[in-house]
């Protein structure tokens, strides 16, 4: 980018990127959009996601259309935010569990209704817990006898651990409990209420008698 060009403050993420493994032909997609809509910038998020920065307000447009991405947020839409994982089993040596097929299942999760705020998913192959799996609204670790389910977790300017829900969890136990976890929350909690307020206020004695989880 020359210095005279001027930079605009505009991003977009790269739907179906999250996780942040990255296939031979997602690399050459991400290779022509750039080059047919002269992106200056890209930027791996922490949250192993993939944005696009700098274009102009107009192709910014254009390109959010080419890429099917819906102007409303995703926690209105009824989905999690985004889902951030390991390798998992299949890429790493210290892995107990996979990841590659609980992340898209919760991807793809359709809830009760829109979320009153963003939910941010972290899902950890081992106890090494690179994701950060405690300081996500819903997190996921692998431990040799299945998944331990944490929920209201929080690494912003008021961090928070997650409240433990289960543990020794399958892959279908684990999914059907994030789906009622995530409805219960939208059934209580109130718009723009992030998970770790959330469980600050009802605690997790009351939500696991409300679901029955012992």
């Amino acid at each position: 980018m020359s210095k005279d060009q001027k930079i605009y403050k505009t991003f977009c993420p790269m739907p179906k990127m999250n996780s942040g493994m990255l296939t031979l032909e997602d690399l050459e997609q991400i290779t022509e959009i750039v080059r047919r809509y002269e992106v200056p910038m890209i930027k791996v998020t922490g949250a192993q996601r993939l944005s696009y920065h700098g274009i102009t307000p107009e192709k910014m447009a254009a390109l959010k259309k080419e890429l099917h991405i819906p102007e409303t947020l995703p926690h209105k839409r009824n989905k999690v935010h985004y889902v951030q994982a390991c390798p998992g089993k299949t890429w790493c040596k210290w892995g107990t569990k996979t990841t590659e097929e609980m992340t898209k299942a919760i991807e793809n999760l359709e809830l009760d209704g829109p979320l009153p705020n963003k939910v941010k998913v972290g899902i950890s192959g081992c106890q090494l817990c690179c994701c950060e799996s405690w300081m996500r609204d819903i997190g996921l670790l692998a431990e040799k006898r299945g998944w331990r389910l944490t929920f209201g977790g929080n690494a912003g300017n008021r961090a928070r651990i997650g409240d433990l829900v289960a543990r020794g969890l399958s892959d279908d136990e684990a999914l059907e409990l994030i789906k009622k976890v995530l409805n219960y929350y939208i059934s209580k909690a109130q718009f723009t209420t992030r998970s770790a307020r959330f469980m600050e206020r009802f605690g997790i004695e009351t939500l696991k008698k409300d679901l029955g989880i012992a």
